[in-house]
């Protein structure tokens, strides 16, 4: 098979633990650039903390793309929206008022800002930190967010988090996506809306078909994009949930090079 686009996530797949995308790495995906393949990033981040990395890896020159928000946002290599899908508002204050015994932080996204009401939780910095990003504070976010959500961003302890996502599944799994994208992180989408929606999307507007598709990632919300592709690739460092369904588990992890691991065995190989 030959394969004509690469999607990989970002962290701990394209990046190293400490956020950096090696030579190595950068230089196997150049090298697939030059023998025709598109190269793109599906992420959970907003699109400022893409862009850069697109960028880096030259997607804009190349006619490649990116996926923000999970694939609630698909943008072209000018950072222009290709597609959108949002939250209805009403879940926000559903949400909130399901996780009001719970000590944790509800974060919201409007342009290229993050904002909470709810700066004394640790966890609400993660993101923010994570981008090189302010976080905004909100006298209430019920009352204050007027616009429209791609998803909503739960932040907490992991262990507190695992215990929550069961609960949130229970009442609005039939409406929402519910997930875990690091284990300080849940995430709320719109039903259906995932990375695996958003790679096919983009393949098809890119008229390739997904069995000529790699999709790269680690964590849990890279099995929907992971099971979508011809080649679903699980980062040695992965959860165990997503090697699961992977069609292929690296031999090296994100801070040795996996991805260039895949180029070079999938591509140039």
């Amino acid at each position: 098979m030959k394969y004509r686009l690469l999607v990989t996530d970002i962290d701990d797949t394209l990046l190293t633990t400490d956020k950096r995308i090696t030579d190595t790495v950068k230089d196997a995906i150049f090298k697939a650039q030059d023998s025709g393949v598109t190269v793109a990033i599906a992420s959970g981040r907003l699109p400022i903390g893409v862009k850069p990395y697109a960028e880096a890896l030259r997607i804009p020159e190349r006619g490649g793309c990116y996926l923000a928000f999970n694939g609630g946002l698909v943008l072209d290599a000018q950072g222009n929206v290709l597609h959108s899908s949002v939250l209805d508002l009403k879940y926000l204050h559903a949400i909130y008022k399901a996780l009001r015994p719970y000590d944790v932080a509800v974060l919201v996204h409007k342009h290229d800002k993050i904002y909470t009401d709810n700066n004394q939780n640790s966890y609400a910095y993660t993101e923010p930190e994570a981008l090189h990003q302010p976080l905004y504070l909100l006298n209430d976010l019920l009352t204050d967010v007027d616009w429209e959500l791609h998803k909503i961003l739960i932040a907490g302890e992991p262990e507190l988090l695992k215990e929550i996502e069961p609960v949130l599944k229970a009442q609005f799994g039939g409406e929402l996506d519910i997930f875990l994208s690091a284990p300080w992180f849940l995430d709320i989408m719109p039903k259906g809306v995932n990375k695996g929606v958003g790679v096919k999307y983009l393949a098809k507007r890119l008229d390739i078909p997904m069995d000529a598709v790699i999709a790269c990632g680690d964590s849990y919300n890279d099995i929907s994009m992971v099971e979508a592709a011809g080649l679903g690739v699980a980062m040695k460092n992965g959860e165990e949930a997503l090697k699961a369904v992977a069609d292929y588990v690296t031999d090296r992890d994100c801070d040795h090079d996996g991805i260039a691991e895949v180029v070079e065995k999938f591509i140039l190989g």
